[in-house]
């Protein structure tokens, strides 16, 4: 298959960042834990808030890009014919099934925003790597809970057709 045979894919929403205006309270990363695992642990959250306590300034917020040629999800379509990650059709997100993930890692190693800003994560589930990352809180009719919880609105949901 050439890349001119590759289908485009629907364009998604994204959440915007504004790290001036971020707390760095990291509410975001304790309702997006809670939502997604019902517990409260920011290494399993799909947004992270990274900052120095040494160096002054504002945090890194690290959030999924929402890629419009996504290379995770090529690179599991590539490699299994029943791929974890799909494309929600309302909100042009992209999701890893965590019935369907195999653990492979093939979507952390295609990610270009990998290693300096890891927006995949995975936890342990039955002595196997499950991989996750944002996927806007597609099965939330509010949007994504980070945004909705933001004290100081420094996340802003963008939906694909204003992108």
């Amino acid at each position: 298959m050439t890349i001119t045979q590759i289908p485009r894919l629907p364009r998604s929403g994204v959440i915007a960042v504004d790290a001036e205006r971020c707390l760095t309270c990291r509410e975001c990363e304790v309702a997006c834990s809670l939502f997604h695992e019902a517990e409260c642990n920011p290494s399993l959250s799909r947004i992270r808030v990274e900052f120095d306590d040494f160096i002054p300034g504002p945090p890194t917020l690290v959030v999924c890009k929402q890629c419009e040629w996504p290379a995770c999800y090529y690179a599991c379509a590539a490699r299994w014919d029943d791929p974890a990650i799909f494309i929600d059709e309302a909100t042009g997100a992209r999701i890893i099934d965590p019935e369907k993930c195999r653990g492979c890692g093939a979507c952390l190693r295609a990610c270009p925003l990998a290693p300096e800003r890891e927006v995949i994560g995975f936890k342990n589930v039955a002595r196997k790597r499950v991989y996750f990352k944002c996927d806007l809180c597609y099965n939330r009719p509010e949007g994504p809970i980070c945004v909705e919880v933001c004290p100081g609105d420094a996340l802003t949901f963008v939906p694909a057709a204003e992108r």
